[in-house]
Protein backbone atom coordinates (compact mmCIF):
# COMPACT_ATOMS: atom_id res chain seq x y z
CA UNK A 1 0.00 0.00 0.00
CA UNK A 2 1.37 3.43 -0.87
CA UNK A 3 1.28 5.37 2.30
CA UNK A 4 -0.20 8.83 1.97
CA UNK A 5 2.21 11.07 3.73
CA UNK A 6 4.79 10.56 1.07
CA UNK A 7 5.37 13.57 -0.84
CA UNK A 8 6.38 13.60 -4.62
CA UNK A 9 7.57 16.15 -6.22
CA UNK A 10 7.42 16.71 -9.89
CA UNK A 11 10.34 18.93 -11.36
CA UNK A 12 8.67 20.47 -15.04
CA UNK A 13 11.63 22.08 -17.24
CA UNK A 14 9.57 24.46 -19.66
CA UNK A 15 11.24 26.16 -22.47
CA UNK A 16 9.03 27.81 -25.62
CA UNK A 17 6.51 24.79 -25.14
CA UNK A 18 3.24 26.39 -25.38
CA UNK A 19 1.73 23.74 -27.54
CA UNK A 20 2.56 21.09 -25.58
CA UNK A 21 2.77 22.44 -21.41
CA UNK A 22 -0.97 22.44 -20.77
CA UNK A 23 -1.14 18.67 -21.09
CA UNK A 24 2.49 17.96 -19.32
CA UNK A 25 0.80 19.81 -16.43
CA UNK A 26 -2.55 18.32 -16.86
CA UNK A 27 -1.38 14.85 -16.84
CA UNK A 28 0.57 15.65 -13.22
CA UNK A 29 -2.72 17.53 -11.54
CA UNK A 30 -4.80 14.37 -13.18
CA UNK A 31 -2.43 11.93 -11.20
CA UNK A 32 -4.31 8.90 -9.41
CA UNK A 33 -1.90 9.61 -6.74
CA UNK A 34 -3.15 13.10 -4.98
CA UNK A 35 -0.05 14.28 -2.58
CA UNK A 36 2.00 16.02 -4.81
CA UNK A 37 3.59 19.05 -5.54
CA UNK A 38 4.83 20.38 -9.16
CA UNK A 39 7.58 22.83 -9.26
CA UNK A 40 7.30 24.60 -12.92
CA UNK A 41 10.63 26.17 -14.01
CA UNK A 42 10.46 28.69 -17.10
CA UNK A 43 13.92 29.62 -18.79
CA UNK A 44 12.61 33.48 -20.74
CA UNK A 45 9.78 31.54 -22.59
CA UNK A 46 9.07 34.32 -25.23
CA UNK A 47 5.93 32.27 -26.88
CA UNK A 48 3.06 32.57 -24.83
CA UNK A 49 3.86 29.54 -22.54
CA UNK A 50 4.86 31.73 -19.31
CA UNK A 51 1.92 34.32 -19.67
CA UNK A 52 -0.23 30.88 -19.69
CA UNK A 53 1.96 29.30 -16.16
CA UNK A 54 1.51 32.70 -14.57
CA UNK A 55 -2.41 32.79 -14.77
CA UNK A 56 -2.52 29.06 -13.43
CA UNK A 57 -4.07 29.22 -9.81
CA UNK A 58 -3.53 25.54 -8.09
CA UNK A 59 -1.98 25.00 -4.41
CA UNK A 60 0.18 22.16 -5.88
CA UNK A 61 1.87 24.33 -8.16
CA UNK A 62 4.87 26.34 -7.14
CA UNK A 63 6.77 28.52 -9.76
CA UNK A 64 9.67 30.27 -10.98
CA UNK A 65 10.32 32.39 -13.43
CA UNK A 66 14.05 33.05 -14.91
CA UNK A 67 13.89 36.66 -16.33
CA UNK A 68 17.63 36.15 -17.99
CA UNK A 69 18.96 33.00 -19.91
CA UNK A 70 22.36 31.51 -18.22
CA UNK A 71 24.52 30.03 -21.04
CA UNK A 72 23.92 29.84 -24.50
CA UNK A 73 23.47 25.93 -24.21
CA UNK A 74 19.92 24.40 -23.96
CA UNK A 75 22.05 21.38 -21.93
CA UNK A 76 23.46 23.41 -19.21
CA UNK A 77 20.39 25.85 -18.75
CA UNK A 78 18.26 22.74 -18.30
CA UNK A 79 20.86 21.28 -15.55
CA UNK A 80 20.47 24.83 -13.81
CA UNK A 81 16.74 24.38 -14.03
CA UNK A 82 16.73 20.87 -12.59
CA UNK A 83 19.05 22.17 -9.45
CA UNK A 84 16.93 25.48 -8.79
CA UNK A 85 13.70 23.32 -8.65
CA UNK A 86 15.00 20.67 -6.76
CA UNK A 87 16.41 23.25 -4.05
CA UNK A 88 12.39 24.75 -4.04
CA UNK A 89 10.91 21.10 -3.90
CA UNK A 90 10.04 19.06 -0.13
CA UNK A 91 9.15 15.48 -1.97
CA UNK A 92 11.01 12.45 -0.87
CA UNK A 93 10.65 11.22 -3.80
CA UNK A 94 11.63 13.29 -7.23
CA UNK A 95 10.48 12.79 -10.85
CA UNK A 96 11.85 15.22 -13.69
CA UNK A 97 9.61 15.89 -16.57
CA UNK A 98 10.27 17.90 -19.79
CA UNK A 99 7.41 20.74 -20.58
CA UNK A 100 6.79 18.94 -23.89
CA UNK A 101 6.29 15.35 -22.56
CA UNK A 102 3.64 14.07 -19.92
CA UNK A 103 2.88 11.33 -17.69
CA UNK A 104 0.37 8.62 -17.71
CA UNK A 105 -2.34 8.88 -14.88
CA UNK A 106 -0.96 5.81 -12.67
CA UNK A 107 3.23 6.91 -12.83
CA UNK A 108 3.16 8.74 -9.29
CA UNK A 109 1.22 6.06 -7.92
CA UNK A 110 3.00 3.54 -9.49
CA UNK A 111 6.69 4.39 -8.41
CA UNK A 112 5.70 5.47 -5.14
CA UNK A 113 4.74 1.34 -4.46
CA UNK A 114 7.93 0.27 -5.43
CA UNK A 115 10.21 2.98 -3.43
CA UNK A 116 7.97 2.23 -0.36
CA UNK A 117 8.40 -1.42 -0.40
CA UNK A 118 12.52 -0.61 -1.23
CA UNK A 119 14.05 1.28 0.95
CA UNK A 120 18.04 0.53 -0.44
CA UNK A 121 16.05 1.59 -3.98
CA UNK A 122 18.17 5.20 -4.94
CA UNK A 123 16.51 6.03 -8.62
CA UNK A 124 14.51 3.98 -11.16
CA UNK A 125 13.49 5.11 -14.94
CA UNK A 126 10.51 3.59 -16.77
CA UNK A 127 10.50 3.10 -20.87
CA UNK A 128 8.76 6.34 -23.03
CA UNK A 129 5.96 6.11 -25.48
CA UNK A 130 7.27 7.72 -28.43
CA UNK A 131 5.02 10.50 -29.46
CA UNK A 132 5.03 12.05 -33.39
CA UNK A 133 2.64 14.92 -32.91
CA UNK A 134 2.68 15.55 -36.61
CA UNK A 135 0.74 12.10 -37.20
CA UNK A 136 -0.85 11.93 -33.91
CA UNK A 137 1.11 8.38 -34.15
CA UNK A 138 2.80 6.58 -30.64
CA UNK A 139 5.30 4.03 -30.40
CA UNK A 140 6.48 1.99 -27.22
CA UNK A 141 10.48 1.55 -27.09
CA UNK A 142 12.77 -0.31 -24.53
CA UNK A 143 16.00 0.35 -24.22
CA UNK A 144 18.94 -0.70 -26.53
CA UNK A 145 20.04 -4.11 -25.65
CA UNK A 146 23.19 -5.28 -26.70
CA UNK A 147 25.70 -7.71 -25.20
CA UNK A 148 28.51 -5.81 -26.45
CA UNK A 149 28.80 -2.41 -25.07
CA UNK A 150 32.39 -0.64 -26.69
CA UNK A 151 32.07 2.68 -24.20
CA UNK A 152 31.54 2.82 -20.06
CA UNK A 153 28.13 4.27 -19.25
CA UNK A 154 25.13 2.36 -20.08
CA UNK A 155 22.31 2.90 -22.55
CA UNK A 156 19.72 5.09 -21.00
CA UNK A 157 16.31 6.59 -21.75
CA UNK A 158 15.22 10.44 -21.48
CA UNK A 159 15.08 12.87 -18.52
CA UNK A 160 11.12 12.68 -18.26
CA UNK A 161 11.67 9.05 -17.19
CA UNK A 162 13.90 9.37 -14.51
CA UNK A 163 12.73 9.15 -10.49
CA UNK A 164 15.14 9.35 -7.63
CA UNK A 165 15.02 9.17 -3.97
CA UNK A 166 15.97 12.73 -2.59
CA UNK A 167 18.64 12.09 -0.54
CA UNK A 168 20.51 10.47 -3.84
CA UNK A 169 19.78 13.10 -6.01
CA UNK A 170 20.70 15.65 -3.52
CA UNK A 171 23.96 13.73 -3.56
CA UNK A 172 23.88 13.35 -7.41
CA UNK A 173 23.40 17.49 -8.18
CA UNK A 174 26.49 17.86 -5.55
CA UNK A 175 28.75 15.99 -6.88
CA UNK A 176 28.23 16.65 -10.97
CA UNK A 177 28.37 20.90 -9.96
CA UNK A 178 31.93 20.72 -11.54
CA UNK A 179 29.96 20.20 -14.73
CA UNK A 180 27.60 23.12 -14.65
CA UNK A 181 29.54 25.06 -17.02
CA UNK A 182 31.12 22.95 -19.04
CA UNK A 183 29.75 19.99 -21.42
CA UNK A 184 27.26 22.31 -23.53
CA UNK A 185 25.96 19.32 -25.33
CA UNK A 186 25.37 17.25 -22.45
CA UNK A 187 22.03 17.60 -21.05
CA UNK A 188 21.34 15.93 -17.82
CA UNK A 189 19.68 12.48 -19.01
CA UNK A 190 23.07 11.47 -19.90
CA UNK A 191 25.00 12.93 -16.57
CA UNK A 192 22.42 11.16 -14.09
CA UNK A 193 22.59 8.16 -15.42
CA UNK A 194 26.56 7.87 -15.93
CA UNK A 195 26.55 9.04 -12.48
CA UNK A 196 24.02 6.49 -10.84
CA UNK A 197 25.61 3.61 -12.76
CA UNK A 198 29.06 4.32 -11.03
CA UNK A 199 27.76 5.23 -7.82
CA UNK A 200 24.24 4.47 -6.63
CA UNK A 201 24.37 1.42 -4.64
CA UNK A 202 20.57 0.43 -6.17
CA UNK A 203 18.82 1.34 -8.99
CA UNK A 204 16.37 -0.04 -11.75
CA UNK A 205 14.77 0.13 -14.94
CA UNK A 206 10.87 -0.67 -15.01
CA UNK A 207 9.34 -2.86 -18.01
CA UNK A 208 6.09 -0.67 -17.89
CA UNK A 209 5.97 2.23 -20.02
CA UNK A 210 4.13 5.50 -18.12
CA UNK A 211 6.00 8.13 -20.06
CA UNK A 212 5.10 10.37 -23.03
CA UNK A 213 7.86 11.71 -24.58
CA UNK A 214 6.85 13.84 -26.95
CA UNK A 215 9.14 14.04 -30.32
CA UNK A 216 9.37 17.93 -30.46
CA UNK A 217 10.74 19.13 -33.58
CA UNK A 218 11.81 22.25 -32.47
CA UNK A 219 13.98 20.59 -29.78
CA UNK A 220 17.92 20.26 -29.02
CA UNK A 221 18.15 16.65 -29.51
CA UNK A 222 15.92 15.76 -32.93
CA UNK A 223 17.22 19.04 -34.39
CA UNK A 224 20.90 18.16 -33.88
CA UNK A 225 21.63 14.88 -33.06
CA UNK A 226 19.47 12.53 -34.77
CA UNK A 227 22.16 10.93 -37.00
CA UNK A 228 26.00 10.35 -36.29
CA UNK A 229 26.77 13.97 -37.41
CA UNK A 230 29.73 15.93 -36.11
CA UNK A 231 27.83 17.30 -33.12
CA UNK A 232 27.10 13.82 -32.19
CA UNK A 233 30.34 13.33 -32.27
CA UNK A 234 31.07 16.08 -30.23
CA UNK A 235 28.45 15.11 -28.06
CA UNK A 236 30.10 11.59 -27.55
CA UNK A 237 33.42 13.55 -26.61
CA UNK A 238 31.73 15.64 -24.10
CA UNK A 239 30.14 12.36 -22.35
CA UNK A 240 33.68 10.73 -22.31
CA UNK A 241 35.80 13.72 -20.39
CA UNK A 242 32.61 13.41 -18.24
CA UNK A 243 33.26 10.44 -17.11
CA UNK A 244 36.77 11.10 -16.74
CA UNK A 245 36.21 14.35 -14.58
CA UNK A 246 34.06 12.53 -12.69
CA UNK A 247 36.27 9.60 -11.91
CA UNK A 248 39.06 12.03 -10.92
CA UNK A 249 36.96 14.20 -8.66
CA UNK A 250 35.63 10.67 -6.87
CA UNK A 251 39.22 9.53 -6.69
CA UNK A 252 38.57 6.57 -8.79
CA UNK A 253 40.11 4.37 -12.01
CA UNK A 254 38.67 5.48 -15.05
CA UNK A 255 38.51 2.39 -17.62
CA UNK A 256 38.74 3.78 -21.23
CA UNK A 257 37.33 1.32 -23.87
CA UNK A 258 37.18 1.33 -27.32
CA UNK A 259 35.10 3.51 -28.24
CA UNK A 260 37.11 6.13 -26.06
CA UNK A 261 39.73 6.35 -28.81
CA UNK A 262 37.30 6.08 -31.62
CA UNK A 263 35.79 8.89 -30.31
CA UNK A 264 38.96 10.76 -30.17
CA UNK A 265 39.56 9.79 -33.81
CA UNK A 266 36.74 10.78 -35.24
CA UNK A 267 36.42 14.36 -33.49
CA UNK A 268 40.40 14.94 -34.67
CA UNK A 269 39.41 13.84 -38.12
CA UNK A 270 36.88 16.12 -38.63
CA UNK A 271 38.71 18.81 -37.18
CA UNK A 272 41.51 18.05 -39.61
CA UNK A 273 39.39 18.04 -42.54
CA UNK A 274 37.62 21.56 -41.25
Amino acid sequence: MVQKNILASILINNFNNKVFIKKCIRSCLNQSYKNIEIIVYDDVSNDGSEKYLRNIKNKKIKKIFNHKKISKSGAINQLIAIQKSFFKSKGQVVFLLDGDDSFLKNKVKHFINIFEKDKYLEFIQDNPIYYYPQNKKKEKKFLKSKKLILHTWPYFNPTSTMIFKRNFLEKLLKEINFSKNKYEKMFFDARAAIYTYFFSSKHLTSSKFLTIYTQNTKGDTIKNYTSKNLSWWKRRQEYHNFVKHLFFKKKKIHLRLLDYYLTLLVNWFYFKIK
